[in-house]
């Protein structure tokens, strides 16, 4: 028997026929009221079935049927969706870079870190080119970690503060910062004390950023953003806010307390665990950098035909916010080369940075490494980008180490960015 069509009445066949005339209709009329508005329709995807040009599923349905089943790492050949209370089953195709799916999860089965997870995403349109994870914990095999939101966000959160103090003008990549103290502790007399004395330096926010210092972020969240301000663009960088997708990735939060300075410095530099985010969002936060300030909505699956091969559903890209201004991107990116060419992330990048077939590439990135409770360990982050050509590649890595450590996070996105525009070079030719 066939997938859905053997065996249905003629009178469930009229009441498919008469719901999608109504869903066309629907759409239309909304379409148009999204256009005489200026805006653009929300709808991501179009079709032609049975003659009627109209969407038969959503994203939101997407999300409803493989979802789950992307939520405990399965990726099904074939889904079942409901189209007019009639149950269709649909094949489903993904967006993912085969190559590039499977370099990385050699790469991770390789270094056999006690946690790890990698994305990689076109910062242009959220579609997800890799996504892997892999952990030594059998109680977590069959949870996909990317879409977890337990994971402290630890000095990516840094991408926020900065993002707040250049998009509203208060400092510039330039601008020179005093502080006391080492690069990577956090004590109250170096933030809220502001004597300057012999052992003060003086730093760019360009350096600043490269190097972690999280002293300067606590002075910047503190007394250049002030508390109103960070929240608000923590929320535009989408924390405490559901992310939109195909995929049910969890809600990434930042809590802090107003009224309480010491509260506001501890997560303006990611010095706390109150900052959680997903691997997913990690990505989201560095392809916005990517994107001129655009954040797209992530998504996986890229269509659905049925069994005579009709469209039932076509992704498309989807913006989900202007987070900065363009020209605030650019600086941010100047902070994410300063990490990659003289910052935490230097070693990794050495090598790549250098080499003559590479000198075309812009590479950026922010690290970040935090304790975690959920899972237990050393929480190790990247999230970064390489610009070449007309892609726009973002990507976050992710390694938690309970005890010994295998490999940094920066390392791993090195080596798929680096193998990525290989990839992307021989398939040119």
């Amino acid at each position: 028997m066939s997938y859905f069509w053997g065996r249905t009445s003629l009178v469930a066949s009229l009441s498919l026929v008469a719901g999608l005339v109504s869903l066309g209709i629907a759409q239309c009329e909304s379409s148009n009221r999204s256009l005489a508005s200026g805006e653009r329709s929300p709808a991501s995807e179009s079709g032609d079935y049975g003659g009627i040009p109209v969407s038969l599923l959503t994203k939101e349905d997407i999300a409803g049927s493989v979802g789950p089943e992307i939520a405990a790492n399965r990726y099904p050949d074939h889904a079942k969706f409901e189209v007019g209370a009639i149950p269709v089953v649909g094949k489903v195709e993904y967006g993912f870079d085969p190559a590039a799916q499977e370099y990385i999860e050699k790469v991770l089965s390789q270094y056999r870190p006690d946690y790890g997870v990698f994305v990689a995403m076109d910062a242009r349109t959220g579609r997800i080119i890799a996504l892997a994870n892999r952990s030594q914990n059998p109680v977590v095999q069959g949870e996909n970690l990317a879409l977890r939101a337990t994971f402290p966000a630890a000095s990516i959160f840094k991408v926020v503060t900065a993002g707040a103090v250049l998009d509203t003008e208060k400092v510039r990549p330039d601008t020179r910062i005093a502080y006391n103290g080492a690069n990577h502790t956090l004590y109250k007399r170096n933030v809220v004390d502001t004597k300057e004395n012999r052992w003060t330096r003086r730093i760019t926010l360009r350096e600043a950023f490269g190097s972690s210092v999280n002293t300067v972020f606590g002075k910047l969240g503190l007394f250049y953003a002030g508390p109103e301000m960070l929240r608000t663009y923590a929320e535009r960088f989408h924390f405490n806010h559901p992310i939109r997708s195909d995929i049910p990735v969890q809600t990434g939060y930042s809590r802090f307390t107003a009224d309480d300075p010491w509260s506001v410095v501890s997560a303006a530099s990611g010095f706390t665990q109150d900052n959680t985010m997903s691997p997913v969002h990690g990505a989201m936060i560095a392809a916005t950098v990517a994107n001129d300030g655009v954040m797209m909505e992530p998504y996986v699956v890229e269509s659905v035909v049925d069994q005579a091969g009709q469209s039932m559903y076509k992704a498309a890209p989807r913006r989900t916010a202007i987070v900065v201004g363009p020209e605030t991107a650019r600086q941010l990116r100047e902070l994410f080369e300063q990490t990659v060419l003289s910052g935490t992330s230097r070693k990794s990048f050495r090598t790549a940075v250098r080499k003559r077939r590479f000198e075309s590439v812009e590479f950026g990135g922010k690290t970040g490494s935090l304790t975690g409770l959920n899972p237990r360990g050393k929480c190790d982050w990247f999230v970064g980008y390489a610009l070449f050509g007309d892609n726009r590649i973002a990507v976050a890595a992710l390694t938690v180490n309970e005890e010994k450590w295998r490999v940094k996070s920066s390392t791993l996105a090195q080596m798929f960015l680096t193998e990525y525009i290989r990839f992307q070079e021989a398939a040119d030719r």
